[in-house]
């Protein structure tokens, strides 16, 4: 009996699962792995506070993720990219969720008017922080370095 209980409810999860995803679109993000001239990179402190992470946004309904990147660096960080970034990969949430997150290389960039608290701290690659989820720490290292994603997987 036991076993049979425990069988229709990995189908009821599943089902549940597929229906939840069918009627949900994917939630789109956009980050940026920004690096200065010195070949550092661009963090801000997580929304939680306890961490670090590359500047990230959502993507909006009808906007592609390099203008969403865009809006989102200029409105944020009074930083202006210049033609030319690099879609470098996407990869998903964690498992199970809908979310899917465009990571771009931005080498040619400035900064009007730099404000105070802008938020963004740069970190050498032998410097990252530790509040820095391991996912990031590999995805901006292979980015820096120029690998491409599948080379370290």
């Amino acid at each position: 009996m036991r076993e049979s209980l425990t069988f229709l409810s990995k189908i009821i999860l599943s089902a549940l699962q597929f229906y939840w995803r069918a009627t949900r679109g994917i939630a789109l993000a956009v980050e940026a792995c920004l690096i200065d001239a010195e070949h550092r990179v661009a963090l801000i402190k997580a929304d939680t506070g306890d961490g670090w992470q590359l500047p990230r946004t959502t993507v909006r309904r009808g906007e592609g993720l390099d203008d969403a990147l865009r809006r989102f660096l200029m409105d944020e960080h009074r930083i202006r990219i210049d033609p030319g970034i690099e879609p470098f990969w996407m990869y998903a949430g964690f498992p199970g969720s809908n979310e899917q997150t465009g990571l771009y290389i931005v080498r040619q960039w400035r900064q009007d008017n730099s404000p105070a608290e802008a938020g963004l701290s740069f970190f050498g690659l032998s410097a990252l922080p530790a509040g820095l989820p391991s996912q990031d720490a590999a995805r901006i290292r292979q980015a820096v370095e120029g690998r491409v994603p599948f080379e370290v997987c």
